[in-house]
């Protein structure tokens, strides 16, 4: 263990103080559905010990005591969950040495309730004592808003506020949805390979149309992973065809000169397919169950990284928007002259294909509800190959 500021890391994943994990007593320890790390945090155990009715709950969970918070890089404001926030003082983004909003210390990503559990002295008695406060300001006591399953340092979420309902949908729901598959290109912007391949899944548009919402009154989708990562759809990229993908052949490292080959190609190519030429299957927004006719690998999160790994059980696949040719990745420039180096202009559409989707949201949400807390529990969704589906059009 390494210790930072006031909060000791436990191994090498180096979470946070709080993802309340956890077991109503020391002997009986249920890990958290977030991450089973901190199943034996003593910040963890002073929590449930006085409320062992979060276990498993919302509450459950680092957005508890931790903040999400807004980093600005190179003049882009980028979105950080409360665990992603938190990583970012172990995991910084060292392409630049101005972030503007980043955390510099773990009491920076502290919500107001956490940072009344760290002035009274992080004990489960503190936990008790700022039970009676309001650490939020929003007219209900930590311990009022506990009870009724609300974040005590969010002020946005309060006793009495509806939370989205949701609808879980099972792989084999999905299997039996209208089948769709596609063979295109993943464009990369930063990885060293860029990759073709062939997924099958269900168009978002056939699985919304399945679940029985209205098309006409969606505005888009929210994609979500279970490390909190998230990526926006308009609803024109779900209710129509991308253009034909482009398939260029031959940028594999067995056929490219040493240094030089970028691009991974499966082992069974369709048939037809010429240098240059349009790839014949339709590209559509979809949600992919099988790659080359097999279960996608289960996502999984590297620690080191802090990036998810695998792609599956499911996995948003999302074409080129403007087809081209692939190119290196930005860090691989080299000198193969050879007109495939890294071009900020091309369509780099593989950094929106989402791995390890657990959740879709359909937007506009539904006047008056509270977020479904997606940050929590992700990775039991991946476990059971089950997908939450909330918003617009789902009801209980």
């Amino acid at each position: 263990m390494r210790k930072h500021g006031w909060f000791v890391i436990a191994g090498i994943l180096a979470l946070n103080l709080a993802i309340w994990g956890c077991g109503g007593s020391e002997k009986n320890v249920v890990s958290s559905r977030a991450y089973k790390g901190h199943a034996t945090d003593q910040d963890i155990l002073n929590f449930v010990k006085q409320y062992p009715k979060t276990v498993g709950t919302r509450l459950d969970d680092c957005q508890t005591c931790h903040a999400s918070g807004t980093i600005t890089i190179s003049n882009k404001d980028t979105f950080k969950n409360a665990c992603d926030y938190c990583h970012y003082i172990e995991y910084p983004d060292t392409t630049t040495s101005i972030a503007l909003g980043a955390p510099s210390s773990f009491a920076d990503t502290l919500n107001l309730y956490g940072k009344d559990y760290l002035d009274q002295g992080r004990t489960q008695k503190s936990i008790k004592d700022i039970g009676s406060l309001d650490s939020d300001g929003d007219g209900s006591a930590n311990e009022v808003e506990i009870a009724a399953l609300r974040y005590p340092g969010d002020s946005s979420s309060n006793p009495g506020q509806q939370v989205a309902p949701i609808k879980i949908v099972s792989l084999d729901e999905l299997k039996a949805m209208p089948s769709h598959s596609e063979f295109l290109l993943a464009n990369a912007s930063k990885q060293q390979f860029d990759t073709y391949a062939s997924y099958q899944g269900v168009k978002i548009q056939d699985f919304l149309t399945a679940l029985g919402v209205d098309l006409t009154q969606v505005t888009g989708i929210t994609v979500i992973a279970p490390d909190g990562f998230t990526k926006d759809f308009d609803v024109k990229y779900i209710t129509a065809a991308y253009p034909s993908a482009l398939y260029y052949a031959g940028l594999d490292t067995a056929t490219m000169p040493t240094g030089c080959g970028f691009v991974e190609y499966p082992a069974a190519i369709p048939a037809g397919l010429t240098d240059g030429a349009a790839i014949p299957d339709e590209q559509w927004l979809m949600l992919a169950y099988e790659r080359e006719g097999a279960p996608m690998e289960a996502s999984y999160l590297d620690p080191a990284a802090g990036k998810i790994n695998g792609e599956g059980p499911l996995r948003i696949i999302v074409p080129q928007a403007t087809p081209g040719s692939p190119d290196r990745g930005s860090g691989y420039a080299t000198t193969c002259n050879d007109g495939y180096e890294y071009d900020k202009n091309k369509d780099h559409n593989a950094g929106s294909m989402v791995r390890g989707v657990m959740a879709i949201r359909i937007n506009p949400m539904p006047a008056g509800h509270e977020d479904f807390d997606y940050t929590n529990g992700g990775w039991a969704y991946i476990d059971a190959e089950q997908l939450v589906v909330y918003g617009f059009g789902i009801t209980q």
